[in-house]
């Protein structure tokens, strides 16, 4: 007799485990932090070929050019301090120091073309710059060098920075009022830039105001910068490219098309925070640069990254339905059907991730989808073993993909509209489950 008991009661406490609603919850959470393993291993891989992408990106940059900045032109004169003896005399020291000076004007036009290169499977974009530089020096005042040192008038020279050297095309001719110079690489004194190209001045030639221009061609990526050395700078900026991202200390005029753009900038001195001529390099002089970049709004493989931070909504929704539907329904669901479906949804990102490589984000995602859903529908028709049910699911898992997919897309409004569909979606589940009593079989047992 007491054998029956037991007996009676092993069996009512499986019939508890296989029909409690709440004991179906804990294994569906159980096998969906079992997942997230491979999900971890997903996003590894997502990194690991984005990190391929940027070596690409690198190596395509080491042979056209990296980003680019224009500094210049501006004159330098060499010195000699001089100290004062015990007598009051003066003494010039053997130290050489500069003396900088920078222009009244500065004009600078830049005319962008870009293009894509491939490397593998991968596109960098590049761009192909024409560049005009025009404007006016006021004759250096070489006083100011006297009240500090000896100058070297015939080792003066003028000089324009730019930081990425081995992309010009073209032999640099700068035209100097009447005078036309031969610029050589290099400069003598690395105070204000380290890279770019330089010509010995005859000041003696020179007027009590010079004119100057020189127009070239530079190739580079990501981006372009210049500063604003003029007295009254002013820069024009036009390019084959709908997305620029306007940096630096300066905001320009712009318009923004489709396939293209426009920007202008308009500074004077009082907008920077150092003079127009000076010794050494001022604080906070680089920190008045101003250009753009080559925005790319968002790539496949940061678009593949977004998408895998959704995987556990999308595998937590789809296993709510399946609870939903075995409780309301009746219907039988073991946890290893619930695992193999939960690595389906797995493998998504894995299809996602290899299809965008060689098609783009938008078809991968169709494509994989498409992959997904019919396995999982195929899969899920022969559980539920009702048609209506498998079409209801077929249709959510639609749903589901094309709400992700469209957050995906989104920018500004992403956060907005994931919010409000979460919100809904537990909204719909609040109502699913009142009419499930969660205790109902653990009440059955106390009454027997």
């Amino acid at each position: 007799m007491s054998d029956q008991k037991e007996t009676s009661a092993f069996e009512r406490f499986q019939q508890f485990v296989r029909e409690s609603p709440t004991i179906k919850l804990f294994v569906i959470g159980f096998i969906i932090l079992l997942l997230l393993i491979p999900l971890a291993f997903v996003q590894d891989l997502v990194r690991e070929r984005q990190n391929r992408q940027n070596l690409a990106v690198d190596e395509v940059r080491q042979t056209w050019g990296h980003s680019q900045t224009i500094t210049g032109p501006f004159i330098t004169i060499p010195f000699r301090p001089t100290t004062y003896g015990v007598n009051g005399e003066r003494i010039v020291t053997n130290e050489k120091r500069y003396f900088h000076f920078l222009p009244e004007t500065l004009n600078i036009r830049s005319e962008l073309k870009t293009e894509k290169r491939t490397r593998g499977i991968f596109d960098v974009v590049v761009y192909n710059s024409q560049i005009t530089i025009s404007g006016t020096f006021r004759k250096p005042d070489i006083s100011l060098i006297q009240n500090i040192g000896n100058p070297s008038v015939e080792e003066a020279f003028v000089a324009i920075g730019i930081s990425d050297m081995h992309n010009l095309t073209d032999l640099l001719e700068l035209n100097w009022g009447e005078q036309k110079l031969s610029l050589s690489p290099g400069v003598e004194n690395a105070e204000i830039v380290n890279s770019g190209v330089s010509a010995p001045l005859n000041l003696a030639q020179s007027g009590d105001e010079v004119t100057f221009n020189i127009t070239f061609n530079l190739r580079g990526s990501e981006g372009i910068r210049f500063l604003p050395i003029g007295k009254e700078t002013q820069v024009e900026m036009s390019g084959n490219w709908g997305s620029p991202s306007f940096q630096g200390a300066f905001f320009p005029e712009h318009e923004i098309g489709d396939t293209s753009f426009t920007a202008k900038w308009k500074m004077i001195y009082l907008n920077r925070n150092y003079p127009q001529q000076f010794v050494s390099l001022p604080d906070g002089f680089y920190q008045s640069e101003f250009g753009m970049d080559l925005y790319v709004p968002v790539t496949d493989y940061q678009k593949n990254d977004r998408a895998a931070k959704y995987a556990v909504l999308i595998i937590a929704l789809t296993f709510m339905v399946f609870f939903f539907v075995q409780v309301l329904n009746k219907v039988r669901i073991h946890g290893i059907q619930f695992l193999l479906v939960g690595f389906a949804l797995c493998l998504f990102y894995v299809l996602l991730l290899s299809f965008t490589e060689h098609i783009g984000f938008n078809p991968a995602y169709l494509l994989s989808g498409a992959m997904t859903i019919g396995l999982i529908g195929i899969y899920v028709s022969a559980i539920f073993k009702n048609r209506r049910l498998s079409v209801f699911n077929f249709i959510f898992l639609i749903l589901v993909y094309g709400f992700v997919f469209v957050i995906i897309q989104m920018q500004e409004y992403s956060l907005l509209v994931g919010s409000i569909g979460l919100f809904l979606v537990l909204a719909a589940a609040m109502y699913l489950s009142k009419n499930i009593t969660w205790n109902e079989q653990l009440n059955d047992r106390r009454t027997t």
